[in-house]
Order: structure tokens, then C-alpha cells, then sequence
């Protein structure tokens, strides 16, 4: 029995949380046989999700963090999804990976919480998922927390463009490297693409337009990208 814990689909999206998304897709691509369950980051044993939870011949293992979740289910395959990649591809995985979970979620926490317009349409429906006077207070405490953070790379929302900035310029960059290719290496599909996709989703397929978005949905190869790996694995839901 495997159970992975994260958020709960939000905004059409499988999960708000591209790292969620990350570890979702990972799991349906390779035929996975999960139960999702809905929890917050608190009910972590790392204070973070995804993680997940397998219950095997009275035996329990908990698995944080979705590269460590993937890197699991890899060891377990006679023909993991990286296997035939250069030392230069995989190193420029791992790259094209750390620069676009570092940039991108900030980009797409701002988008949400630093942006006057995105909070404001962000708000109501968070507060849809919070019960009570939770749902009051607590999305206020994490955007103050969240501000700060923000506020120290530069991001703020009283300068949405130059806050936007960078994950503009990285998201053309990512159209460079893509450039005429099915996937980012090559023309299969690899671990490095469960990742990609979900960040690009979560910054195009999300249904309240913003500077990002609109720069995003003008590169036509990212959006056929994330158009050709949600039909190959999330067609069906």
C-alpha cells in the first residue's frame, strides 16, 4: 500500500504545489498504484509534502522530498527512465532541475501571494480550503511570512515587473534549451520532465492571467511541451 500525501487539486491544476504535481506525475507515468491523500506540510515528518508513506509485508517506510521520492522508484526499475544518458546530459539535468525549483517557485509563490492582483484572486479561493477562522487568519500569517521572504530576493508587490523579472528571463532560456525537441534531453521522456512540467504548469495552465503567464503562453514550444506530457499522462483524469 502506497500513500502519497500532499495538497488537494486547487484552480484545475492536479496540485498547487508543483512539487506535489512533481511527484504525482512521476507516479502515474511509471504505473504507480497509489492513494492520494490530502494533508498539510504540518502532518510531515520533514514539515514539507510530498511525502509518502509504503506499507510492505508489515513493514512501514516514509519517503520526503519528490526528487528522493522519484530516485526511489527508479532504484526499483530494471530500465530506469535516465538509463542512456551522457554525463554531460545528466549533469545538465541536474542544472536545468536545481535552477528551475529554485527560480521558478518563488515566481510562482509570488504570482499567488506577492502580487496585489494574484493575491486577490488567490485569497477567496483559499479560503474555500480552510475551515473556520483557520481560514481567516492563517493564509495572512503565511503571506506576511512569505512577503519577507519575498522582499529579500528582491520581489515585492509594489514592483510586479521587476519581480517578474527573472523567471521571464528563465523561462526563455528554457525555450532556447528546449528549442524543437519533444523533451528537454531528448526525444524521450526523463525524470528531469516530471519536474519541468509541473513548474511550467503551475505558471500556464493555472486559470488567472498575470504578467509571467502571458509571457509563458507567448513561447510556443513550453506550451506545446507541457500540452504533450499532460496528454501523455494526465489525459485520462
Amino acid at each position: 500500500m502506497i500513500k502519497l500525501y500532499q495538497f488537494k487539486p486547487f484552480w484545475g491544476l492536479p496540485n498547487a504545489s508543483p512539487f506535489c504535481m512533481k511527484a504525482e506525475t512521476y507516479l502515474r507515468y511509471r504505473g504507480v498504484v497509489f492513494e492520494a491523500v490530502a494533508c498539510s506540510p504540518r502532518e510531515s515528518p520533514s514539515k514539507q509534502i510530498p511525502f509518502i508513506t509504503i506499507e510492505e509485508a508489515g513493514e512501514s517506510k516514509t519517503i520526503t522530498d519528490s526528487e528522493k521520492i522519484i530516485d526511489y522508484f527508479e532504484s526499483l526499475h530494471d530500465y530506469p527512465m535516465d538509463k542512456g544518458l551522457t554525463a554531460l546530459q545528466k549533469a545538465t539535468a541536474y542544472l536545468i532541475r536545481s535552477k528551475v525549483e529554485e527560480e521558478l517557485y518563488w515566481q510562482i509563490t509570488y504570482m499567488r501571494w506577492g502580487d496585489p492582483e494574484g493575491w486577490k484572486v488567490f485569497l477567496p479561493d483559499l479560503n474555500k480550503h480552510m475551515e473556520g477562522l483557520k481560514g481567516k487568519v492563517l493564509p495572512w500569517i503565511i503571506r506576511r511570512i512569505l512577503l519577507r521572504q519575498m522582499s529579500k530576493r528582491g520581489m515585492k508587490p509594489d514592483n510586479t515587473e521587476a519581480s517578474y523579472a527573472p523567471g521571464i528571463h528563465l523561462l526563455d532560456v528554457l525555450s532556447d534549451l528546449l528549442g524543437n525537441k519533444d523533451y528537454f534531453l531528448d526525444k524521450s521522456i526523463r525524470t528531469i520532465d516530471m519536474s519541468v512540467y509541473a513548474f511550467l504548469a503551475n505558471i500556464i495552465d493555472q486559470p488567472y492571467p498575470n504578467i509571467i503567464q502571458n509571457h509563458a503562453k507567448g513561447l510556443d514550444n513550453l506550451v506545446d511541451y507541457c500540452e504533450r506530457v499532460n496528454q501523455l499522462i494526465w489525459k485520462d483524469t
